[in-house]
């Protein structure tokens, strides 16, 4: 008949589509137990999120302050190696020259031997690193591999008018020559901020 709208079908029992179904009341049912509760999960996700995020912050200024108190407080800003003075293979001449010198402010001078050798990759090796008497700042140097860029010595903070004699590798290199950077960063002496850096290039010469 013109005019009749037709829809499909509905099994026999159940309710229309598109209405929801009674409950024995007529009431529509209060939701199926265990099924989730619309706005709790998401609200329990945005209250996890700021809380990972202040204890991640605690975690690094804890990690911070420990690290300072380390460097710092603890004394173990200098390194435990360091010798007063300055390198011994320098004649009289040449320590008096030092000591009379005076570095500019801002400017400072790096001392290390061109090559270092060792007996093998394990034994300490004549380095001869050395913050002269002139220098206003205090010193850290670090050594790399030149084809790798890795770290294979970190020194402690070197004090004007003093040196590190020998060194020991934190890698045990095989036999061979390595050419490798060291460089040194300067340290402000009372705030123990860094003011600059300079490298220079040598060798590492493991024996066997």
């Amino acid at each position: 008949m013109a005019g009749t709208n037709q829809f499909p079908q509905q099994p026999t029992g159940m309710p229309p589509m598109g209405q929801p179904s009674m409950g024995p009341s007529g009431m529509p049912p209060m939701g199926r137990p265990g099924a989730p509760v619309p706005g709790q999960p998401e609200d329990k996700k945005k209250k996890k999120k700021p809380l990972i995020i202040i204890i991640i912050i605690l975690l690094a200024l804890i990690l911070g302050i420990g690290l300072w108190w380390v460097l710092f407080a603890s004394g173990n800003w200098f390194d435990s190696n360091a010798k007063s003075g300055q390198a011994p293979y320098k004649t009289n001449e040449e320590i008096q020259a030092e000591l009379n010198r005076q570095v500019e402010e801002g400017m400072f001078n790096i001392s290390i031997a061109s090559v270092v050798e060792f007996a093998d990759g394990a034994s300490p090796g004549t380095a001869y690193i050395e913050n002269i008497p002139g220098n206003r700042y205090d010193m850290m140097v670090e050594i790399t591999l030149d084809d790798s860029g890795e770290t294979v010595f970190q020194s402690g903070a070197l004090a004007p008018d003093s040196y590190l004699d020998d060194i020991t590798l934190s890698k045990d290199l095989d036999a061979g020559t390595y050419p490798a950077t060291a460089t040194f960063t300067a340290y402000d002496t009372e705030s123990h901020e860094a003011v600059g850096k300079a490298a220079a290039k040598v060798s590492l010469v493991i024996r066997n």
